[in-house]
């Protein structure tokens, strides 16, 4: 009986040939390590693949082995944790060592998956010199290779097929033992014409039925959406592992968390760093045990993560059924060479305030939460609260006026231009008058109710208030500046004739505009369009979900005089403006909706018969700005796209009426 350490690599390789007929049990990470090379060009650790550099991964690709009784492994996991590695490893040893199971590696679209074992699989058959086992199975015919574009042959019999979830209900011919699945949460819920056929994931795990007691199912994603997210799901039905470190200085196990407090003893743990100048400090960041406090620093990933360090994975329910084991692993694991602990914490800077407790960027701290945390991210948040955005009030100024040297001196301009915004309704009109400031700063100037009984005729006199408004009504400011109405846009989406035949009268600066709630799924966001109206006008789509998606973390910001200069978007509101009027900016909250078929979606939505308006109007006001930016740089100076920082240069030096703008 052979010792499997001292198992060389010709000696393998000689029984790949058929030199030998028997061998050691050999265990699918042990297999690699001896067999599988990786050179410089795809790591910069290169050499025969070693699990002390991410001994995490060895459990995982050892669920693998042909006497193991797992059946499933999910994976849900955050970057940079080797499991595109892990994948390609399995392969390799069910290829070159199992050799007679058939295997099929999916991923979202089959161009992708295919590309996947041209760019890395072959490579990594020829670089552990194995290239010789791809071999077709009608050894007959000498001008057959065993690789195709839609499958890679093996010598024993094995074969490996690429597939595409979107093309999940084409698979019903094929056979398979070992399922290998990759990034599941960018799958679509369902496919085939109109949904029809089903999840791809659920159609996938068919094509195991003829290896149902042998099968060996893969799933590993980033995970998205909270109720939506697949691989969450599939994590729960196993028994949900967690991959337990041992402080350096007190012993005791945890899960890496990126904070924590002790209720009883107050002892914080979790990452911690310093900033100098506005900068990270890369070398203060430590990770603080939550028992002791005991800061731990980059080069102490290797002991840590290490089973001799007593490092271990640590089942934590109980799965569906038997067989099935899933794991968790943030990309705070991540091994050294590769996702640095600094570079997950300036991730997480950008996204979010630790000491106001409060998210800066709601689309940035989403991709933290999923890339970092490995968990989905729950979109539906609390109501913004009239504290916050009572707080927007400036006692500089009051309705009616515009406030330049206040907003020189805090928001980064004076006031460069004004744009009306205006909700229809039956009996009256919302108009909202916005000053905009560089970096998309509003002050809200005017917000009026323009009553009548049947406001849908185009003869009642409140159109002939917006007239005057639009055409006539100039605005002075406190150091001298005058101003007009640079741009109008009237939500069309009640009274659509009505106000298409308003706009119609104007040749540009006054436009009729719809929205629309999300982008559906897929579907590449794109925040406002043209379209032309009935009368043969201009008029825009907005992606409303979008501008407000904005705003709620801009009227959640919390921002004093003493703070300096505001960041962009920051609202304004004067202070005189009513609670009345305050409190429709927080009306509406995000809500879920799951459909028949289990999906989840997002949108802004307001209890029925609470006034909203003036936070629809705000989020028109910034879609206006971005029109605006649009007909400056693209349609007028032929830029190819909109370059801000020109923009607002040429804002602070111009003020051109917009009918003079092309388009």
């Amino acid at each position: 009986m052979f010792d499997v350490k001292d198992i060389g690599r010709d000696w393998v390789a000689d029984e790949i040939n058929g030199l030998t007929d028997t061998i050691t049990h050999i265990s699918p990470s042990v297999f690699n390590e001896q067999t599988r090379y990786l050179p410089e060009s795809v790591t910069s650790i290169p050499g025969f693949i070693r699990y002390d550099v991410n001994p995490f991964m060895r459990e995982i690709i050892d669920c693998a082995d042909i006497d193991s009784p797992v059946r499933e492994v999910n994976l849900m996991k955050g970057v940079q944790i080797t499991y595109s590695t892990a994948l390609e490893s399995i392969v390799l040893y069910c290829a070159a060592k199992v050799r007679t199971l058939p295997m099929m590696y999916m991923t979202a679209d089959k161009d992708l998956a295919a590309a996947r074992i041209e760019n890395n699989f072959i490579p990594m058959f020829n670089q552990s010199d194995l290239g010789h086992i791809i071999r077709s199975s009608d050894e007959g015919n000498t001008r057959k290779t065993g690789k195709t574009a839609n499958h890679l042959q093996f010598a024993g019999g094995a074969y490996l097929v690429p597939f595409g979830a979107i093309n999940a209900s084409k698979m019903r011919s094929f056979s398979i033992a070992v399922m290998l699945k990759d990034e599941i949460d960018a799958w679509p819920d369902a496919v085939g014409r109109d949904g029809r056929d089903g999840c791809p994931d659920k159609l996938s795990d068919g094509r195991l039925k003829g290896y149902w007691e042998r099968r060996k199912i893969f799933r590993g994603s980033t995970p998205l959406e909270w109720n939506s997210s697949k691989i969450y799901k599939q994590y729960k039905r196993g028994d949900q592992r967690q991959y337990m470190v041992l402080c350096r200085a007190c012993n005791f196990a945890q899960v890496l968390k990126w904070e924590t407090v002790d209720k009883d003893t107050g002892v914080i743990g979790g990452f911690t760093w310093e900033i100098e100048d506005g900068t990270l400090v890369h070398e203060s960041v430590r990770y603080h045990c939550q028992a002791c406090g005991h800061g731990h620093a980059e080069h102490d990933k290797e002991i840590l993560f290490s089973p001799a360090g007593g490092a271990h994975w640590k089942p934590t329910a109980k799965p569906v059924e038997p067989g099935i084991r899933s794991y968790h692993l943030p990309a705070m694991y991540s091994p050294i060479g590769m996702a640095p602990w600094y570079s997950l914490v300036a991730d997480y800077i950008e996204a979010y305030d630790r000491e106001t407790r409060k998210v800066k960027d709601i689309t940035k701290y989403r991709v933290f939460y999923n890339n970092v945390l490995a968990m989905p991210f729950k979109t539906t948040g609390s109501k913004i609260q009239f504290t916050q955005v009572s707080a927007h009030r400036r006692s500089a100024y009051m309705l009616g006026h515009i406030p330049n040297a206040y907003a020189t001196e805090y928001a980064g301009s004076p006031i460069l231009f004004l744009t009306c915004q205006i909700d229809v309704h039956k009996s009256n009109l919302a108009v909202g008058v916005f000053g905009w400031c560089e970096g998309s700063k509003p002050f809200l100037i005017t917000y009026d109710r323009y009553e009548d009984e049947d406001c849908t005729d185009i003869e009642s006199p409140v159109w002939a208030r917006v007239r005057e408004l639009v055409e006539e009504t100039t605005y002075t400011a406190d150091d001298g500046r005058q101003y007009r109405i640079l741009m109008t846009l009237i939500d069309a989406g009640y009274a659509n004739d009505t106000v298409t035949a308003f706009c119609s009268e104007y040749a540009a600066g006054v436009y009729p505009i719809l929205g629309r709630d999300r982008a559906a799924k897929n579907q590449t966001i794109k925040e406002f369009a043209e379209f032309t109206t009935q009368a043969g006008t201009v008029g825009f789509r907005l992606l409303v979900d979008h501008y407000k998606d904005r705003m709620s973390p801009v009227l959640r910001r919390v921002w004093t005089e003493d703070d300096g200069p505001q960041n962009a978007y920051h609202f304004n509101a004067p202070i005189d403006v009513t609670d009345k009027q305050l409190k429709e900016l927080t009306v509406e909250s995000v809500k879920e909706k799951i459909d028949a078929n289990g999906n989840a979606s997002y949108s802004w939505e307001r209890p029925q018969g609470v006034p909203n308006e003036l936070w629809d109007l705000l989020g028109y006001g910034y879609a206006a700005v971005e029109i605006y930016a649009w007909q400056v740089c693209i349609q007028h100076f032929k830029l190819e796209k909109i370059d801000w920082g020109q923009f607002w240069g040429w804002c602070n030096n111009n003020l051109v009426d917009p009918h003079e703008l092309k388009g």
